[in-house]
C-alpha cells in the first residue's frame, strides 16, 4: 500500500487541480463572437474609415443568400453599407494571421488591415508592413505570393523572410475575394 501511496496523493491532487481549471473556465470566459473587440475596431477604422461598424451574425436574414462560411470568422457591416471580414488563416503558425479585409462595391479588395499576427516576431510580422499590404488593393482575382518580383497581375511580392506569412494574407485576400463573389451584393 506504501507503494501505491503517492500515486495516489499525485492523481487526486491533479484531479482537484484539473477540476478548478474547469470551474474557474466557465466562470470567466467571454464569448467575443458576436463583440468588436479593440484590436478588430482599429483594424476597421484602418481599413475603412471611422464609423458604425455591427458584426452580421444571420448572412441569410440580411439577404446576403448565403450562409457564412466556416473559413470566415466575421462579416462586419459599415454604416454606409460597406463590408469587411475577419479572416483568420494559418503563417507560419497555425491560425496565426487574424486579419480584416475591406471590400468596394465592384468586388475588388478596398484594404487589408492585421488584426493579430502571433508568427515569428522580427520575421512573420513583418507582413504588418504597409507597402506590402497595400499590394492587394483593387485587387479582384485569386492571387499567388511570389518571392521575385511580380510577373502578372495575379501576383503579389511576398514579405522576405516571411513567405509563409506572405502566402497566408495572400490566402485570407482570396478567401475574401471569393466569399463576396458569392454574396448577392448589387453592383
Amino acid at each position: 500500500m506504501n507503494r501505491f501511496k503517492p500515486t495516489i496523493v499525485l492523481t487526486a491532487i491533479t484531479s482537484i487541480v484539473a477540476l478548478l481549471l474547469i470551474v474557474t473556465h466557465i466562470f470567466t470566459y467571454a464569448d467575443t463572437s458576436g463583440i468588436i473587440t479593440d484590436k478588430l475596431m482599429s483594424a476597421c477604422v484602418e481599413a475603412m474609415g471611422e464609423g458604425e461598424f455591427v458584426i452580421v451574425s444571420d448572412w441569410q436574414a440580411e439577404g446576403y443568400g448565403i450562409e457564412k462560411p466556416d473559413n470566415v470568422e466575421k462579416l462586419i457591416k459599415k454604416s454606409d453599407g460597406s463590408i469587411a471580414f475577419e479572416i483568420i488563416t494559418n503563417g507560419y503558425s497555425k491560425n496565426g494571421l487574424d486579419l480584416l479585409i475591406a471590400m468596394n462595391s465592384d468586388g475588388s479588395v478596398k484594404a487589408v488591415s492585421v488584426v493579430s499576427v502571433t508568427d515569428t516576431p522580427g520575421l512573420g510580422t513583418k507582413v504588418n508592413d504597409s507597402s506590402f499590404l497595400a499590394q492587394f488593393s483593387g485587387k479582384t482575382g485569386q492571387l499567388t505570393a511570389v518571392k521575385n518580383q511580380p510577373k502578372s497581375e495575379d501576383e503579389v511580392q511576398a514579405v522576405t523572410g516571411a513567405t509563409y506569412s506572405s502566402k497566408g494574407v495572400t490566402e485570407a485576400v482570396n478567401i475574401a475575394v471569393e466569399v463576396y463573389s458569392q454574396l448577392n451584393i448589387g453592383v
